[in-house]
């Protein structure tokens, strides 16, 4: 039944969560078929990442008929979304950008007590997300018509060739999981939605059950926005549970035509196993997760040592080293400038504050997988310590115990790294070559040398969706060039990203009309 919002007030936290200023209007409900409804069976809660103590916001665990109903809801309106221009679509994604700022101090407030996250950091990816909406919006004012390659009819050929157009069209509605370390940039209005929409799709999000809030007030912006651009109320569902069967139950509904998600690898296969079940298979668009291994050539100088130290120690554990793209995973020579690396990194290791994790999942996580590589590795460095906190660490191991221990090959979400030793270019090689799939790699060595490199840094193309020289690889632009997606075990489809203007043809197909006269 339909249920109308209710108001709570958020308590004043510390280390560095938000206090709310004023009352926020949390729903604690679904948005489905352009009504906030909830049949409210059972329930859970939001929950402080700072105290692990619930916050004063209930949440309906959706049930199975609800979903149904999204999808269902999901499908007519992808028959009246698909008719819509792009110029129509646009006017949407500009739409909800302007919306997501008239609601960022609300949104922050919000996000800060369900994540930890500075101030600072939401709001620079509050920005990444309305830049992200706008830069689709932008690429379907520039090309209205869409992807389309027209071969005119040669009637004197023999045999005639009759006219031929390949165009694209939308998939249908898409299944899009919003992820844990992205509560914005990857979640509600973040470029999974951004690109189905700007594709002609209709969305059904999966809100994190770890920021439910967050994904709620997001929402309601968002229903704003299509009120205001008079578009279906369908084109955006949102569905809340804490309950893993949802999930599936999600994927494997027949009116959902294509699934985009961003999360562990484990979450990421099960849910393309339940894809694996259905009777009609759909695209499977999954980040799964990445060491983004550090490659140090032994060209590396004395004098650019502790630099690279202190960036490789700031981007490991740079938010908490809960990023997709941070770099798990250093590969150094046995040089003097690689041995004054290594002590200006483990000295700056220790020196790190204690940081509080997403949610207590991911700090229980991390404390179980951390312990258990301390038995397998040697730790070569602690950061300080705090309760409920997260303490920076760095391993170490030979490279023939890496190339022989699965286990060590699996990302460790949060401010940790493994530091491998090789002692010539061929070793480096033989690494490169049984290098599982990754998001990004960096070299770090000098342009002048790349020639000299250039086996190596092919074969390092062929593992790698994003090569890097001598960059952190923790910086994803939003643009038309960006590739974030790569390799098995990396992603689910090496031919896809997640990230720029290429995101939308994850959702669109090629459809060639034979002897029509040509479009507009």
């Amino acid at each position: 039944m339909t249920q109308t919002l209710f108001t709570a007030k958020a308590p004043a936290t510390s280390q560095g969560a938000a206090t709310a200023k004023q009352p926020l209007n949390i729903s604690g409900r679904h948005y489905i078929q352009g009504q906030w409804q909830a049949e409210k069976l059972n329930s859970f809660s939001a929950i402080n990442a700072v105290t692990f103590e619930p916050l004063p916001w209930l949440f309906a665990e959706c049930q199975a008929t609800e979903l149904d109903n999204a999808c269902e809801a999901a499908h007519q309106a992808f028959l009246s979304y698909r008719e819509k221009t792009a110029l129509e679509r646009a006017a949407l994604l500009r739409q909800m950008a302007q919306e997501l700022r008239i609601a960022a101090s609300d949104i922050i407030a919000i996000a800060r007590q369900e994540t930890a996250l500075t101030e600072l950091r939401l709001q620079g990816e509050l920005t990444r997300t309305c830049n992200q909406l706008l830069m689709f919006a932008q690429a379907l004012e520039n090309q209205p018509e869409g992807l389309v390659v027209l071969d005119k009819a040669l009637p004197e050929r023999q045999p005639p060739r009759p006219q031929l157009e390949l165009t694209q069209l939308p998939l249908g509605p898409v299944a899009v999981f919003a992820a844990s370390n992205f509560p914005l940039a990857f979640s509600v209005a973040g470029g999974d939605t951004a690109s189905a929409l700007a594709a002609g799709c209709t969305v059904v999000v999966k809100a994190h059950s770890a920021h439910p809030a967050t994904c709620d007030r997001v929402m309601q912006a968002l229903v704003h926005a299509i009120e205001l651009c008079e578009m279906p109320k369908a084109v955006l569902s949102l569905v809340q549970a804490k309950s893993y069967d949802i999930s599936h139950q999600l994927v494997k509904h027949p009116r959902i035509k294509a699934m985009a998600f961003t999360g562990s690898f484990r979450v990421g296969m099960a849910l393309k196993d339940s894809i694996n079940q259905r009777a009609e298979p759909i695209p499977c668009y999954a980040e799964l997760g990445s060491l983004n291994p550090q490659l140090v050539l032994p060209e590396l100088a004395l004098s650019s040592a502790t630099e690279l130290a202190q960036q490789l120690v700031a981007s490991t554990t740079g938010s908490g080293g809960q990023l997709c793209t941070k770099p798990g995973l250093w590969l150094l020579p046995h040089t003097a400038a690689a041995e004054l690396l290594l002590d200006t990194a483990i000295s700056a290791m220790q020196q790190v504050q204690p940081q509080t994790l997403l949610h207590p999942g991911i700090y229980k996580s991390y404390q179980a997988q951390t312990a258990e590589r301390a038995l397998q590795v040697k730790t070569l460095a602690t950061g300080l310590s705090a309760e409920k906190q997260a303490s920076a660490l760095l391993f170490s191991c030979s490279l023939n115990q890496l190339l022989a221990t699965p286990s060590l090959w699996h990302e460790i979400f949060g401010p940790s790294a493994l530091v491998v030793r090789y002692h010539s270019l061929t070793e480096l090689a033989a690494f490169i070559e049984k290098l599982p799939g990754q998001l990004a790699a960096t070299v770090h060595g000098y342009q002048h040398n790349l020639p000299v490199h250039h086996a190596l840094l092919t074969q390092l193309e062929y593992q790698v969706g994003r090569i890097i020289l001598a960059q952190m690889p923790t910086g994803v632009e939003v643009c038309a060039s960006m590739q974030h997606g790569g390799p098995f075990p990396s992603s689910s489809d090496v031919r896809s990203t997640s990230v720029g203007l290429a995101a939308m043809q994850r959702f669109l197909r090629p459809l060639c009309r034979q002897n029509f006269p040509a479009s507009d």
